[in-house]
């Protein structure tokens, strides 16, 4: 059971950068001083690399309380997303987290957003379970393939290590910490007050954008994309799909697999998804979307919303519509 006695204050530091997303800094710092103000925890610090304030996306320029360098040892450290590029391949950063993961005191290092790239580039997620923005999908899988990365997932524990998906899945995940920290009782005093859901259902793919405008980049699966849309219900064989894409049924294994990350039964699952979606937000009835979508019969649409999004078609459209 989570210790509610107050043995010694959480310090928790934030890392932050020019170009980190104002919210995935904001929610998880506000969720834990809204936890403190019921039960004194925590003791929160931001830090920057010189010491000097930091710009965000939206151009709101944060205070900061000193260096990266005056990090506290025994801290909780936070990593914020945003425009991450920039600081992958710094060694100043690579140098605190690596030093930070070698603790075993049970401090923790917590990812926001993009922010798991971050620590993945600084080699603390090799051979881990991880999560991430779903937009940034492609790169982590691509850049940081010694990750297991688990993209549909709100926020993922993996020892001293956690991270979320994407911007305000860090309340989520800060959420979970204040409950190991405070207990139940504390964090969904929390929640209510945040007005936040204290576990939502699903991951994070009910979030991402169509299949087909991942797609649109690549001509040939662009093309086979747009012919299934027009004709959702067909038999979508891998040899039908070929003949269509003008490739062989070898070659569209692999451009998918590369492409898309996905075989083509599940190319062809998330295209008819795409257009259940598009039904439901046009406040189309579930038995509808399902004929409009080629699922043919609501139970294929359901079970095929449960494997992809952890919700039912109801619930997406109670959600979004």
């Amino acid at each position: 059971m989570p210790n509610t006695q107050i043995e010694h204050y959480r310090h928790i530091d934030a890392l932050v950068y020019h170009g980190i997303n104002l919210l995935d800094l904001a929610g998880p710092m506000q969720a834990f001083w809204t936890a403190d103000s019921y039960h004194p925890k925590y003791k929160l610090k931001i830090l920057s690399v010189d010491g000097q304030p930091v710009e965000t996306q939206p151009g709101i320029k944060i205070a900061v309380d000193g260096k990266i360098s005056d990090w506290n040892p025994a801290a909780d450290l936070l990593i914020p997303g945003g425009r991450v590029d920039k600081e992958l391949g710094s060694n100043t950063l690579r140098s605190l987290l690596q030093k930070a993961a070698a603790r075993t005191n049970g401090e923790r290092i917590i990812s926001i957003c993009s922010g798991a790239l971050i620590l993945a580039d600084a080699g603390i997620l090799d051979g881990k379970q991880a999560s991430t923005h779903w937009s940034r999908a492609s790169t982590a899988q691509t850049e940081f393939p010694n990750v297991n990365w688990q993209l549909n997932q709100l926020f993922v524990n993996a020892g001293n290590v956690y991270s979320s998906a994407g911007v305000t899945a860090g309340i989520d995940l800060t959420l979970h910490l204040i409950e190991q920290d405070l207990g139940a009782a504390i964090s969904l005093k929390t929640a209510q007050e945040l007005v936040v859901y204290l576990r939502r259902n699903g991951g994070q793919t009910q979030f991402s954008s169509a299949l087909s405008l991942q797609a649109a980049g690549q001509s040939n699966i662009a093309k086979l994309s747009e012919i299934i849309l027009s004709e959702p219900e067909a038999d979508w064989t891998i040899e039908n799909m070929a003949k269509s894409a003008g490739v062989s049924t070898r070659t569209l294994h692999r451009r998918l697999k590369e492409d898309i990350g996905a075989t083509p039964a599940q190319f062809v699952e998330r295209l008819r998804l795409d257009l259940a979606r598009t039904a439901l937000l046009k406040r189309s009835s579930i038995k509808q979307a399902a004929h409009l979508s080629g699922f043919g019969h609501i139970q294929n649409l359901r079970r095929a919303f449960q494997r992809n999004f952890g919700i039912t078609p109801s619930e997406y459209a109670e959600r979004f519509s």
